[in-house]
């Protein structure tokens, strides 16, 4: 926890506050904090720490107790979407273990239905097309690939479970890995982000890339989402719901965020990107009004925009 928490203050830029980076550890459910994370490149750890209080998380940043772990982020992903992701790999692998011994009653791991509408559909996909072995040989190099950027750290592999063959506790993998369970979690994470850069390559795993879960969008994002999808403007979508147009903005803006849109040639010109990019790659960490003072012709919403696709590493110059 310690660790996580000293990486986040350490990576945030100068000018947030405290308040700022406690509300990203607990995924506090506001636009800002989405920006915040998403700009800071702190992503993965939005939510990551549900039960910090913020007595100790303030004790712990004026503590010296630093692990030295080192943490790697993804850009992309929320933790909860990462563990909604290797949940269904979980499922997957549980379910398609207990098929092969022809024993499909049994307790699933998770009880997420998100999760498991996915397993679902993917297990009948497997099936119907025969890609059992095809499955197989991607979850080995999966693991491979994991094991291998995490310097032979592997650990999650201990958290699946397959016919009568039920998967570690906490505990149990501290005993034989001889890691402290305070400090399981971060190379837990580490693992899990791994698995997250290797399953965005959809060539090589076109089965395992579909357990991909992206983050869950907030309730009026969710109804915006549909509307935008239905060919309607920003405008218009204000207009049915009764809302300025900066909050259906900032819809948007967590629609890209969270991975839902990525054409920001719709909401930005082309010939805005390359010289502000340059420009914020030499800039980067300041406020906001720094980047409209250099590009007035910009919204903010098209700035926040455009930081956004730098930091997920979808815009460059």
């Amino acid at each position: 926890m310690h660790s996580i928490i000293t990486y986040a203050s350490n990576h945030s830029f100068e000018y947030k506050t405290n308040k700022s980076i406690y509300n990203i550890l607990i995924g506090k459910k506001s636009h800002q904090t989405f920006f915040d994370a998403c700009s800071q490149q702190l992503l993965s750890l939005y939510h990551s720490l549900p039960k910090l209080k913020y007595p100790s998380f303030e004790r712990f940043l004026n503590s010296n107790d630093d692990q030295d772990i080192t943490i790697t982020i993804h850009p992309r992903f929320t933790y909860d979407s990462i563990i909604q992701t290797f949940s269904c790999i979980q499922l997957l692998i549980q379910t398609m273990t207990h098929f092969k011994n022809n024993h499909l009653d049994f307790i699933p791991i998770t009880q997420q239905v998100i999760v498991q509408n996915k397993v679902k559909q993917l297990y009948s996909t497997i099936i119907e097309s025969d890609l059992i072995d095809d499955l197989e040989n991607e979850i080995e190099q999966l693991f491979h690939i994991i094991n291998e950027t995490c310097n032979g750290n592997c650990l999650i592999h201990y958290y699946l479970q397959g016919y009568e063959e039920p998967m570690y506790t906490r505990q149990q993998v501290s005993l034989i890995e001889d890691i402290p369970v305070t400090e399981l979690f971060v190379h837990e994470l580490n693992n899990l982000v791994q698995m997250m850069f290797a399953l965005e390559h959809k060539e090589q795993f076109p089965i395992l890339s579909q357990t991909i879960i992206l983050p869950t969008l907030l309730n009026k994002t969710t109804i915006t989402y549909h509307q935008l999808l239905k060919g309607l403007s920003m405008n218009e979508a204000a207009v049915t719901q009764n809302v300025k147009i900066n909050t259906i903005e900032d819809h948007v803006l967590e629609l890209f965020i969270k991975g839902y849109f990525t054409a920001y040639q719709q909401y930005v010109s082309t010939t805005d990107y390359n010289s502000f990019i340059e420009f914020y790659h030499q800039n980067r960490g300041h406020r906001l009004k720094i980047y409209k003072e250099q590009f007035n012709q910009l919204s903010y919403f098209q700035i926040k925009l455009l930081i956004i696709g730098i930091e997920r590493g979808e815009l460059s110059a």
